[in-house]
């Protein structure tokens, strides 16, 4: 059989590969001809290379080569030197033409080759590849593959590249320093331009951004002496940040992740570019330490999913404008356990009314992202499940919140761009994805200015706690409320117990107010007709960042229309629990720690809420609860609209000390107490002789 017969069967000319590739089967068209006729990009090469017939090539939707492949029959494919001779035949026209890969095939083995350092591409486990290029068969296969070995080799590496997630926080750390320089830059136009620049690096590494475009382009134009720094920070701001901003165009609420407000750039009366605050400089030095990461720990490739909350803590602690942004810092830990508790199902329309960089949201689908979340067959992306995340606008041209949940939300569906990645595809990812999932409102109630009534299937929420006689008197005038309560924790807790949909759960962080406040009478009341308590979980002092407040998580299902209506009361136990730790560290660090009632608790849950009878408690899992005394199965009929639900009311004095929750009172006699006395007044007898010798 000949080559070219071999190139018909595989590839019948050209093959289009799930619209992200195209497939030409060529053989007798030269390189010259593939260029003058726009089939492939253009590029200065040798005329020998022009006169070059490839026999297989694969391009992106640029045009760009990305496989450049050599068709050999297989008796001339036998022996290690006929492979060797078939991958020197036509490696250097790969390399000039740029391909990322270089294969060699005699239609049943198939050699991949880095053309940029002529070695083959191995697999994750230092294996080479050998898979084999048929496009109408493993078309799937076929383009992971690639867009893996895209990501991972270069002129130093052949190997697949393991995914390790990059916490890039030392970076933040030296970026915030370096731009705290700008006196006239704060911290959160800091924090602004840190995200951009972030983005501009990730999005390079993960190949949306490409060529002039690239965060490599602009750091080697640094080599160039003709080129001054002033010029490269025009280049950017015309160039890269264009494209982004193209990519990822601004929402119906205003809000976009492209929003750097540090650097600046103009020209002047030749058309030369001029920094005149100087901040050219400063863009020079935060692109090389970019670079020198990079340099050290790898691309940003996979980035921790704690990182972008880690943010605003690097760039606001010791800021004065961090009023009222605590909702930064439900830890990851926290959010982690809260959506494990809750089962995620297909159809199911998830919100979090309180967002903040929407961590909930995201951690709830983590593990079945690619489940859920999918581009079929016809380039339209599958939703199966529904986010709705809601935030407020804090002060006048605050959206720093909002700006974070979209980046997060790009870090999470790293590998939907990666596999997506051009223009119009990104585009529609972005208002997919990150526009119709964050909204955020510039109104004085925010989320709470219209309740959706039944609409949610979950909620999660660490909804802010603080008073506001404003706000409570505007939500009273638009007749969605009807509760009372105490503070603007009380109308959130109302906004989600009207929205959320019969049957569904709500899974909150609650201040111990709406336990304990008589003012919520009537929304303990409200609670206790509509809905069966699922769990009250006590947390420890200082789980959230830069607040003391006394916080549990509240696990709320509503009724069905059936039990409401007929007044069905909850008649199983309300499983509680006194954590004392979350495994993390309660301090400003925030360092991990073996100690973790939180993740015992929520393993107990999961056991508890499975139970076909949650009343008489069979073995093994009796002794498997009760010999825990962070524990207690509550009686619903115990709590009362008008005492206090705070759960540490249950445990007795005796038990709070053997759980750590409080210290022993040491007591002793009057008689122990005359004798510490007496001992305390000799000794200070006896250093006032010696001070008396001294004199």
């Amino acid at each position: 059989m000949s080559e070219q017969t071999i190139q018909n069967e595989l590839y019948s000319y050209n093959v289009i590969i799930l619209d992200k590739y195209e497939c030409f089967s060529l053989g007798s068209t030269t390189i010259k001809d593939l260029m003058d006729t726009k089939k492939i990009k253009k590029v200065n090469v040798a005329k020998k290379i022009l006169d070059k017939k490839p026999d297989v090539l694969i391009l992106d939707k640029l045009k760009n080569i990305i496989i450049y492949q050599e068709q050999k029959v297989p008796k001339k494919f036998k022996s290690e030197s006929d492979i060797q001779k078939a991958i020197d035949q036509q490696i250097h026209v790969a390399k000039s033409l740029s391909a990322k890969i270089y294969i060699v095939s005699d239609g049943d083995q198939f050699i991949w080759i880095n053309p940029l350092t002529s070695e083959k591409i191995l697999d994750n486990k230092g294996n080479p590849i050998d898979f084999q290029v048929k496009p109408k068969e493993n078309a799937k296969q076929l383009v992971k593959l690639i867009n893996e070995i895209c990501l991972s080799i270069d002129k130093d590496n052949n190997q697949i590249l393991n995914k390790e997630y990059l916490d890039p926080t030392d970076l933040a750390q030296k970026i915030n320093g370096i731009l705290k320089n700008l006196t006239f830059a704060s911290a959160k136009m800091s924090l602004y331009t840190f995200v951009e620049v972030f983005l501009f690096k990730y999005l390079s590494d993960i190949g949306i951004l490409t060529g002039d475009n690239s965060f490599n382009y602009t750091y080697n134009m640094y080599a160039d002496e003709e080129c001054s720094d002033a010029k490269v920070l025009g280049k950017y701001l015309e160039g890269p940040r264009q494209t982004m901003k193209t990519l990822f165009p601004t929402g119906e609420d205003g809000t976009t992740i492209i929003n750097g407000k540090v650097f600046h750039s103009e020209r002047d009366i030749y058309n030369n570019y001029i920094s005149k605050d100087n901040t050219d400089m400063i863009f020079k030095q935060v692109i090389i330490e970019f670079k020198k990461y990079e340099k050290r720990k790898g691309k940003f490739l996979d980035i921790s999913k704690d990182f972008k909350s880690k943010l605003f803590e690097t760039f606001m602690k010791n800021s004065d404008d961090k009023t009222d942004m605590g909702q930064f810092f439900t830890p990851l830990k926290v959010v982690k356990e809260m959506t494990n508790m809750v089962e995620i199902k297909e159809g199911m329309k998830i919100c979090d009314p309180a967002c903040g960089v929407g961590k909930f949201l995201l951690e709830s689908i983590a593990d079945d992202i690619d489940d859920y979340f999918y581009m079929d067959d016809h380039n339209k992306l599958v939703k199966k499940v529904e986010l709705f995340g809601y935030d407020k606008m804090m002060s006048a041209g605050d959206d720093i919140t909002t700006i974070l949940a979209k980046a997060n939300m790009l870090i999470y569906f790293s590998k939907l761009f990666r596999e997506n990645n051009s223009l119009p595809e990104v585009q529609y990812l972005a208002k997919e994805l990150l526009n119709e999932t964050y909204t955020l409102s510039k109104s004085l109630l925010g989320t709470l200015e219209k309740v959706h009534k039944n609409r949610y299937q979950i909620i999660f929420a660490n909804p802010p706690y603080y008073q506001s006689k404003t706000m409570k008197d505007e939500a009273n005038k638009t007749e969605e409320y009807t509760l009372g309560g105490s503070g603007v924790e009380s109308l959130f807790m109302e906004w989600i117990a009207k929205s959320l949909d019969y049957g569904g759960i709500a899974n909150i962080v609650i201040p111990d107010g709406i336990l304990s406040n008589l003012a919520n009478k009537k929304l303990k009341e409200y609670i206790l007709k509509f809905f069966n308590i699922e769990s009250i979980i006590s947390l420890p002092v200082n789980t959230f960042f830069n607040t003391p407040k006394k916080t549990y998580i509240m696990t709320l299902k509503k009724k069905s229309k059936n039990q409401i209506n007929n007044n069905v009361k909850q008649d199983y136990p309300i499983f509680t629990y006194i954590c004392t730790s979350i495994g993390e560290s309660l301090d400003a660090n925030r360092f991990d720690i073996e100690e973790n009632d939180l993740h015992e608790a929520v393993c107990k849950y999961n056991n508890f809420k499975n139970l076909s009878n949650k009343n008489e408690i069979d073995e093994p899992f009796k002794s498997y609860f009760e010999s825990d005394l962070k524990y207690k199965a509550l009686l619903p009929v115990e709590l009362k609209k008008d005492i206090s639900w705070i759960i540490e009311n249950w445990w007795s004095e005796e038990d709070k000390v053997k759980i750590g929750l409080k210290k022993e009172k040491d007591t002793s006699t009057i008689e122990d107490f005359q004798t510490l006395l007496t001992e305390t007044i000799d000794l200070i007898n006896d250093f006032k002789e010696e001070l008396d010798c001294l004199k």
